[in-house]
Order: C-alpha cells, then structure tokens, then sequence
C-alpha cells in the first residue's frame, strides 16, 4: 500500500510522472494539498483530472483533498506535519508544484517527518523531469524530562516558571534550569517581568513535542 502525498496547482505532469514512476493500484491513497479555501477553476480541473484517472485504474484508489489555512504559517506546518506522520503504508511526498504559501510549510514538515516518508521527489520547471531527493535530518532529539517540561510549557503556556514546577512537582531551580535549555534549543520563548519568568512553546517546540 502506498501514500502519494503532493501539492496540487494546475498541472497534473506532476502526479502522473509520480502514477508512472512507482505505479498505483488497489487500495493506494493519493493526498492532494490545496488551500482551505479557493475558487480557481484550474486547480478544480486538475482535481477532477487525477480522480477520473484513478477511477479508471481502480475504483479502490482513494484520493483526498487536504485543505490546509494558507493564511496561517504556523498551523500549515503543524498540519501537515500531523499528515505525513499519519499516513498509511508506504510514503512518497512530492515537494513541488502547487500555491507558495503552502510549499515552504510543506517542505518544512517533509524535513521534520524525513523517517517517516519512504521517498522523496521534486519535479523540475527546467526540464519537466520527476527526480528522487534525499532529506536531511536536521532535527534535534530532547530527553524525557526536557520532552515533559516543554509539553506541560505548550499546554499551558504562556505560563510561569513557578506555575510549571508547581505542576510537574519540581524545585523552581529545576525547572528554571530545564526551561534555560529549552529556550537554547529555541524551543521555548521567555520574558522575564521582574523577578517572575514568562515562557510559552515555539513552533519548534510544538514539533519536538510531536514525535
């Protein structure tokens, strides 16, 4: 079972060279990325190209539109990193073609999710050739107690030092140690008010906290 996962604009080439390369049969999902919201015509048509084409080679072939909110950054990243680390079978992500709001965010997750995705490629404006890519892992790995410190921070921030080491049961002076890492790792943000400590996740952070 394979997961074709690709940004769609309004060129089918993209998808079919993926259709041809590695094949599609029974039971296989193709994952269209696209904005929440739109009325462009072209990127309908493309739509409709790829699901008449799938029907035609089996009607088991699911494909689905992923609509993401390509006004918010953030969020597009979390999205589409919770995609990829949810799809099914074998991974193939196309990072190419489709809005540019949305291929920054979608390129971003592709790296964070990289163990994830079986292969890779990027379809070429120069030549109109499909070519495989090979990510690199560029992710930091955090211990168990940074990893429960920066979850309680994210469900709870922005939030207190004071108010985290109550919760997780700690020294102040622990948890003020942990939260110095964590904002190193620029996992976390911290603004200091006197003598009190502010600190809320970044969009980092919520990633580290995703795996």
């Amino acid at each position: 079972m394979k997961t074709y996962l690709s940004l769609s604009g309004f060129d089918t080439t993209q998808i079919l060279s993926l259709i041809v390369k590695y094949g599609i049969e029974k039971g296989d999902n193709i994952v269209l990325i696209r904005p929440e919201v739109e009325n462009d015509e072209r990127a309908q048509r493309t739509i409709e190209a790829v699901q008449d084409l799938s029907k035609q080679i089996d009607s088991d072939i699911t494909v689905k539109i992923h609509r993401v909110n390509h006004l918010d950054f953030e969020s597009m990243v979390l999205d589409l990193t919770d995609l990829i680390r949810s799809a099914e079978g074998k991974v193939i992500a196309n990072i190419s073609g489709g809005p540019r709001e949305i291929f920054l965010p979608f390129s971003i997750a592709c790296l964070v999710c990289s163990d994830d995705i079986s292969i890779t490629t990027n379809f070429s404006d120069v030549d109109r050739t499909l070519r495989e890519v090979q990510l690199p892992a560029i992710r930091c790995e955090i211990d168990q107690k940074l990893k429960t410190v920066l979850k309680d921070i994210i469900e709870n921030g922005p939030t207190l030092v004071s108010e985290v080491a109550g919760r997780l049961n700690v020294s102040e002076s622990t948890a003020s140690r942990q939260i110095n890492k964590l904002v190193e790792l620029s996992a976390v943000e911290a603004k200091v008010d006197g003598k009190k400590k502010e600190v809320k996740g970044t969009l980092t952070g919520k990633l580290l906290v995703g795996d």
